[in-house]
């Protein structure tokens, strides 16, 4: 079989195989001449759309078909979000992203390369429910994944296959279209050790694209009748107009639609509009050196990678920031495909002299009391940045005597942070009976985390004085919206749609419109206050109101209060 690796982007996607020494990335999609004039012959667009007859079409013909029933950016929703909302329906998410992935391997197997399993790149900061997800998706589209690894780690090695870089220290800067991730690896003797790592969830191009279309809006009078196919048409083109001042020496360029018009877009326009976006990528690298106790000068070499790390205004900003320049030699756009394909490469031994190790972006632990402020806290079982296989066993005691039982709460995320931060996250919590009732002090529970290669935890729990297991292992990866019998009943469908050569989505998930209050509260963010924010507070605010009307029935009552709760500091507003 091929090694073959796949870069699973937010905006775009990238195969690549093994073959004769080099890795070869793909053509899996079929761009037009302008798109390939500008660097894009070898990338398929993450996008999936239903044309007029329901059925999904996929990439480029996707990216430009002219509907409202369009899926973009789908892994920024594999973090939480169970369902997507297109054209006033919503959709699961493993459905969308699924049949892409199926698509991709239809793709591969066109370019006459035979194969059932890939190596599958992950964001560097992908919680343990988004790296479940994927691997579910992929195995439902027709892909085994034979490991998850992090797209830094990925494009690292891309690098190093062509130049040496050997005891070195490697910033890796990935910016993509929907995810930051800032990486550090140690390279020795052909072996990739991640040493750390942070990132920004919801920071890209397409960010960029908006803060772009949100000043043409405010400049044109004739933007509160644009319809929303109007808008779609304008970020396509603003997408372009940012390729092209990203890729020349031009100075300026122009955002041209038939409906809407001609708008002129200055360099020094675009760097102005997106700065605080660009200043705000900082934020990952301070903090991956500040939790590895590094500085600048430790960092050998600066790796940019992903289609946003092409702006001049974010290479210059992170040559600054790290006082040198970037590295040169590899492509932003496939450096990731090509890694994840040296990966397969090395699984399968066809690549014998390199290895890479992973590690943990995020702590495992649980909720303990203190007693010396009295309060809960995270209380650490495999630390952050902890070599991957890890296993790690801490032992605790009942906060009081003759306890009936005592709850295990799994958590993922930072100890420093309060327990409630968001981005702490309850992975499972479970009771553990104590049979019988005695004083703590004779109590020891044994509580053991093994966090596998691909992102999988699992725990046991044990008496930490007679050794008996106590709750069996249990593994932590949610399956989001769908369970089983729904994935099989997902798998079954993709295949029969690739069998008859259309697809066709399952159906969309009944949904019912939000309660007026609700609808008040939305209308109310939009229109009183996301307009008059700086762009990093109407990035948020976007992202509650988009996770209220996205919620399901059971999750809206939450999500509302959310809302209401990041408007009350501009409260002044309304």
């Amino acid at each position: 079989m091929t090694a073959i690796g796949i870069d699973f982007g937010t905006t775009n996607s990238v195969a690549a195989l093994f073959s004769e020494g080099e890795p070869e990335v793909l053509s899996i999609g079929e761009p037009s001449a302008e798109w390939v004039a500008m660097g894009f012959d070898r990338v398929l667009p993450s996008v999936v759309a239903l044309d007029d007859e329901r059925q999904m079409v996929f990439g480029w013909q996707a990216k430009q078909l002219d509907t409202d029933m369009r899926f973009e950016a789908i892994k920024r929703l594999f973090r939480e979000e169970e369902t997507v909302t297109a054209g006033g329906e919503q959709f699961y998410v493993e459905e969308i992203a699924s049949a892409l992935f199926s698509h991709i391997k239809q793709r591969v197997l066109a370019n006459g390369h035979d194969f059932d399993s890939a190596v599958i790149t992950i964001p560097a900061n992908s919680r343990g429910l988004a790296r479940h997800r994927t691997k579910v998706c992929a195995g439902i589209g027709g892909i085994r994944p034979i490991a998850l690894i992090n797209e830094p780690t990925a494009a690292a090695m891309a690098y190093a296959h062509r130049h040496d870089i050997d005891q070195q220290t490697v910033l890796v800067f990935d910016f993509g279209g929907g995810t930051l991730d800032v990486t550090v690896l140690a390279v020795n003797d052909g072996m990739f050790f991640e040493q750390g790592s942070s990132g920004i969830a919801r920071l890209g191009g397409v960010d960029f694209d908006r803060a772009v279309l949100r000043h043409l809006s405010e400049e044109s009078p004739e933007s509160t009748v644009w319809s929303s196919s109007d808008k779609d048409r304008l970020r396509l083109e603003i997408e372009k107009a940012k390729i092209r001042l990203s890729s020349s020496e031009i100075d300026e360029t122009v955002i041209s639609d038939p409906a809407l018009g001609a708008f002129r877009l200055t360099r020094p326009q675009f760097n102005e509009l997106t700065r605080p976006l660009v200043e705000r990528s900082g934020e990952a690298i301070r903090r991956t050196l500040s939790d590895l106790r590094m500085t600048p000068d430790s960092v050998d070499k600066v790796l940019l990678v992903g289609g946003s790390s092409k702006v001049p205004a974010v290479r210059h900003f992170v040559s600054e920031l790290l006082g040198k320049a970037p590295a040169t030699g590899v492509d932003p756009m496939t450096a990731i495909g090509e890694g994840a394909a040296i990966a397969a490469a090395i699984m399968s031994g066809e690549l014998a002299d390199s290895d890479f190790f992973l590690s943990t972006e995020h702590a495992m632990g649980t909720v303990v009391a203190d007693p010396v402020v009295q309060q809960l806290r995270f209380g650490t079982v495999i630390p952050k940045n902890q070599k991957l296989p890890a296993k790690q066993t801490e032992i605790f005691v009942p906060v009081m005597d003759f306890q009936e039982s005592v709850n295990v709460s799994v958590l993922e995320g930072d100890p420093e942070l309060p327990l409630g931060h968001p981005d702490n996250l309850l992975l499972a919590e479970f009771v553990v009976p104590l049979d019988p009732p005695r004083p703590a002090a004779e109590v020891q529970i044994e509580l053991t985390y093994t966090y596998d290669s691909d992102g999988l935890l699992h725990v046991d729990v044990a008496d930490g004085l007679s050794g008996v297991k106590l709750v069996d292992r249990v593994t932590l990866a949610s399956q989001g919206a769908i369970g089983g019998r729904e994935a099989v009943e997902m798998a079954s469908r993709i295949r029969a749609s690739v069998e008859n050569g259309t697809a066709v989505v399952g159906g969309s998930v009944p949904v019912s419109p939000l309660p007026p209050k609700s609808e008040q509260l939305v209308a109310t963010a939009r229109s009183k206050v996301i307009p008059f924010v700086d762009d990093n507070d109407a990035a948020k605010l976007k992202a509650f109101v988009e996770a209220l009307e996205q919620a399901g029935d059971d999750a809206r009552s939450a999500r509302h209060n959310e809302l209401e709760k990041a408007l009350q500091p501009f409260s002044y507003l309304l």
